[in-house]
């Protein structure tokens, strides 16, 4: 029999976890999208109905719960409204074609998609999104509700802080330290540290 999954947003994420979600675990069905854009709720999107806003996750029991949000404040928004249910579970979602090296650990919620590699030693927190073919050097601590854009790659022993948003294709030199609540630009590269709650952008990356 399988687990029934249900998904908070129907968008880009959301999307690519109900339309991808055998990559993740065959154990999984999915019951239904919870999303608070009227326009979309009654609706079916990606093969699944919108059956209601996010507030509903809250009268569930025992359910796996997959948070599919791009932007980092809004994920950690809704994370802590969801906290009120402590009967929420939410799976750590690999997908069986990224490749993740022994002695890495990754937090509850994450969603890591296909063709991302992350080496050892690495630590990913709690619902990260890591989007398509990133790669993590050795030793990079990614901070809670943080996002990848894809093609994001890091330098060994890079520090990400929490709800940091990494535009596409956004690389770092090794020793790298982005602060809490960071953006950077697309293609960025950082060589320097980036201040908590700033924006980088350019080769190099330069605040703006």
């Amino acid at each position: 029999m399988k687990t029934k999954l249900y998904i908070i947003g129907a968008g880009s994420v959301g999307g690519h976890i109900a339309h991808n979600i055998q990559g993740y675990g065959s154990r999984y069905e999915i019951a239904g999208l919870l999303d608070d854009d009227p326009d979309k709720i009654g609706k079916e999107m990606f093969g699944y109905s919108v059956i209601g806003p996010v507030d509903e996750a809250l009268l569930l029991e025992n359910v796996h719960v997959a948070v599919g949000i791009a932007f980092p404040k809004i994920k950690k928004t809704i994370v802590q409204k969801l906290s009120k249910n402590k009967t929420l579970i939410y799976p750590i979602l690999v997908h069986e074609k990224a490749w993740v090296s022994g002695e890495v650990l990754i937090g509850k919620g994450s969603v890591i998609y296909p063709g991302t590699c992350i080496n050892y030693g690495s630590e990913i927190g709690d619902f990260v999104v890591m989007n398509m073919n990133c790669a993590l050097g050795h030793h990079t601590v990614v901070g809670d509700y943080t996002s990848f854009a894809p093609g994001v790659q890091t330098g060994g022993h890079t520090h990400i802080g929490e709800v940091a948003d990494l535009g596409i294709g956004t690389s770092t030199v090794q020793n790298i330290r982005i602060g809490q609540g960071a953006v950077t630009g697309g293609q960025a590269m950082i060589l320097e540290n980036v201040k908590s709650g700033s924006t980088v952008v350019g080769v190099p990356a330069r605040a703006i």
